[in-house]
């Protein structure tokens, strides 16, 4: 799950309403655990606060169970409270809304 060769799409809500610096954070966290040969579920949830001034972000999947925290400074926008999935279906990659499912 989630090959860096594999093509990553967002769904237009999300190109409409998260700015560039947040979703590449978000596929970066993935690629980060991609490296380390973690085992990566499906569906991988991201959940956005604000939190200080600061990019706080929730990551988890089910299956196996793992969840992790950071705090990111971003640069070139605000911190926005919202819940993102990233779902790879074995040929591509989507970033959505779970209300665009």
């Amino acid at each position: 799950m989630f090959n860096k060769t594999s093509n990553r799409y967002m769904t237009r809500s999300i190109a409409e309403e998260i700015h560039p610096e947040i979703a590449m954070r978000l596929w970066n966290l993935i690629d980060e655990r991609k490296m380390e040969e973690d085992e990566l579920d499906y569906l991988q949830v991201f959940e956005l606060f604000i939190e200080d001034g600061k990019q706080l972000v929730l990551h988890r999947q089910e299956q196996p169970s793992y969840s992790k925290q950071w705090l990111i400074e971003l640069k070139h926008t605000v911190p926005i409270t919202s819940t993102i999935w990233c779902i790879d279906d074995g040929q591509s990659q989507m970033m959505l809304f779970p209300t665009d499912y």
